[in-house]
């Protein structure tokens, strides 16, 4: 079973080296890295939220090195030998390098106003713009935490088709924050989803930067879709193999 397992996946990622090759460029220098830590069940990820200029980009750190290992034709043997012990482990382990969206590669552009997702849905690529949303945010002054040696206050929201409770610094006077959150007079820190998600800083870096980059390893087409119709596509199971796990997504509606 291993055997034909290992088969199949060095055929399968061989395959992508024949059809793709690296791309990707510098879009701006950053002046701010923050790293997050999420949980969800399970399974943990941990993210970058990247700052530049004008643009900021949130990807999460194993699908980047996935990416950028997998897509090399030196180093892609490594990952697939990784993958077949993460499948054999799978019901060994309690903790799993796993969150809802991982793979979607997030970027906010301030001047414009605008974010571009870039995502999938099984094997087809989807590129979604919008405008950069504004939850309606409810700020509690009274309630404030400490995160990573920041002061923090709270604010909630119903954002998306789910309640959000986040604690956002204004010690950092950014109006960013993980995912698609933001829009307060700080950059958020923490953020939690009832019984789904939770979202924390684990680490400012503001020195030896990676710069804003736009990230596309594999040279995928993305293809332009607006939002609900990306939604409604994700969300129709006979697009699907049979028996496959769905994580809910971050987005409900």
């Amino acid at each position: 079973m291993i055997m034909k397992l290992y088969a199949f996946c060095i055929t399968f990622m061989l395959s992508l080296l024949s059809c793709f090759g690296q791309e990707t460029h510098i879009i701006e220098p950053s002046i701010l890295e923050i790293s997050y830590h999420t949980k969800y069940l399970n399974s943990y990820d941990d993210y970058a939220l990247r700052i530049g200029k004008n643009v900021s980009e949130y990807f999460s750190y194993h699908t980047l090195r996935f990416d950028s290992l997998g897509s090399n034709p030196e180093t892609v043997l490594a990952i697939i030998n990784e993958k077949i012990k993460a499948i054999q482990n799978n019901n060994k382990t309690t903790h799993k390098v796993e969150s809802p969206n991982s793979g979607d590669y997030l970027y906010r552009n301030l001047e414009e106003g605008r974010m571009t997702t870039y995502t999938q849905v099984w094997d087809s690529h989807y590129k979604i713009t919008e405008d950069i949303p504004t939850p309606e945010w409810i700020i509690h002054e009274d309630s404030t935490r400490s995160v990573i040696g920041f002061n923090c206050t709270m604010a909630t929201t119903h954002f998306r088709g789910r309640d959000w409770k986040v604690w956002f610094s204004e010690e950092i006077p950014l109006p960013l924050g993980p995912w698609k959150l933001g829009g307060l007079p700080g950059l958020i820190l923490a953020a939690h989803c009832d019984g789904y998600l939770d979202i924390i800083a684990s680490n400012i870096k503001r020195e030896q930067l990676s710069p804003v980059k736009f990230y596309n390893f594999w040279e995928k087409k993305y293809k332009d879709i607006d939002r609900l119709s990306y939604l409604k596509k994700a969300s129709d199971p006979t697009i699907y193999p049979k028996n496959t796990t769905f994580f809910p997504k971050m987005e409900l509606e």
